[in-house]
């Protein structure tokens, strides 16, 4: 609507109102106050978010503030140190490493024996001759035919010799 006045100056100021004018009147001055009651509360409330959006940003800026000063203050503080770096000419040459005499590392590994295989095989006996009828004197103890020899490994079989009478001969110890 235009221009609003609460005072119209009517045109003609002798004419005499009717009770119709009269209610228009009122019910134009009351759509005049509702529209404006419309457009306060809409630039209210355009104003009442913008507020809350700066107050927002204030208050958000302000904490940020105080725990950026916090940290600052609460770090430990490094105090400052001069190095001083000195540059030297000299240049210096690394020993010369003593030649190393390498260990005398010399193992004989003694050569073992080779195993003595050679078997002793008894020989046979003759046929039985019939008894003679006097006892002859008995002939002195035989003596081996061939000494045994002595094994020198302990995995080697015994040898025997041939039996020169009935009773067993003891077979050498091995060491």
């Amino acid at each position: 609507m235009s221009n609003f006045n609460p005072n119209p100056v009517d045109p003609d100021p002798n004419r005499v109102r009717t009770s119709r004018d009269v209610a228009l009147d009122n019910q134009l001055i009351r759509e005049q106050n509702i529209e404006m009651k419309e457009q306060n509360r809409a630039i209210r409330e355009n104003d009442s978010a913008a507020t809350g959006l700066m107050l927002g940003i204030l208050l958000f800026g302000l904490t940020a503030l105080g725990f950026g000063a916090y940290f600052m203050t609460q770090r430990p503080t490094a105090t400052p140190t001069r190095t001083i770096i000195q540059r030297e000419r000299t240049t210096v040459t690394p020993a010369q490493p003593s030649p190393v005499k390498p260990p005398d590392v010399n193992i004989t590994v003694p050569n073992p024996a080779p195993p003595n295989v050679n078997i002793a095989v008894p020989e046979r006996a003759a046929p039985a001759a019939p008894a003679p009828a006097a006892p002859a004197p008995a002939p002195a103890a035989p003596a081996p035919a061939a000494p045994a020899p002595v094994a020198p490994e302990a995995s080697t079989p015994p040898t025997t010799e041939a039996p020169s009478d009935t009773a067993p001969q003891p077979s050498p110890a091995n060491p």
